[in-house]
């Protein structure tokens, strides 16, 4: 079973270095130039289901990737949203750096929660159910899966995938890079 996971192209608040979450940023203004290598990696490629973040950037990208797809069979889901960082999302690090509660979550993401935003369990517990499901429906096929997405939630995929590994070194994709990967029948 065979998913290629895409992290959408590049926002603003990318290069600004900001949190995004489940603020609902565009792509820069030039990133259908920025997606055209990844567009011909793409081109005749026969994938079995098309699944996608609900949240624009991704919906941009998947546009801007396959600009001829009929859109009608994507599968939009907002259990593929980023993590929501509640009442950080929009800031960067240095605007953050001095709170004790992110300070805190920095330390340790697994023991706290942004303010207004969402726990690691429930980013986990939101990305492990269509991670299951996902794996289940590639079951049936013999090519692979796209999924437009974002860098935490891609991370948290190759957690699952590889049994140990830490959420900070599991992956790392770039916006607008994709990452292929083989996904074990049985896991998590």
């Amino acid at each position: 079973m065979e998913w290629w996971l895409i992290r959408h192209g590049l926002t603003s608040w990318n290069v600004d270095r900001r949190y995004q979450g489940h603020s609902d940023v565009e792509l820069l203004p030039n990133e259908k130039h920025g997606l055209e290598a990844l567009s011909r990696k793409l081109k005749g490629v026969p994938f079995s289901a098309i699944y996608c973040s609900d949240l624009l950037r991704c919906r941009q990208t998947l546009k801007y990737v396959l600009p001829d797809l009929d859109t009608k069979g994507v599968h939009y889901d907002s259990r593929l949203r980023e993590m929501n960082f509640g009442e950080w999302e929009g800031k960067t690090y240095d605007m953050l750096k001095d709170i004790p509660l992110y300070c805190s979550w920095i330390d340790q993401p697994k023991c706290y929660t942004p303010s207004g935003g969402e726990s690691w369990q429930q980013f986990e517990g939101r990305v492990n159910e269509i991670y299951c499901e996902l794996r289940d429906i590639s079951l049936n096929s013999n090519d692979p899966v796209l999924i437009v997405t974002h860098g935490g939630v891609i991370s948290m995929m190759a957690t699952f995938m590889n049994s140990g590994s830490n959420f900070w070194e599991a992956a790392r994709v770039e916006p607008g890079e994709v990452m292929k990967v083989t996904v074990p029948a049985i896991s998590r």
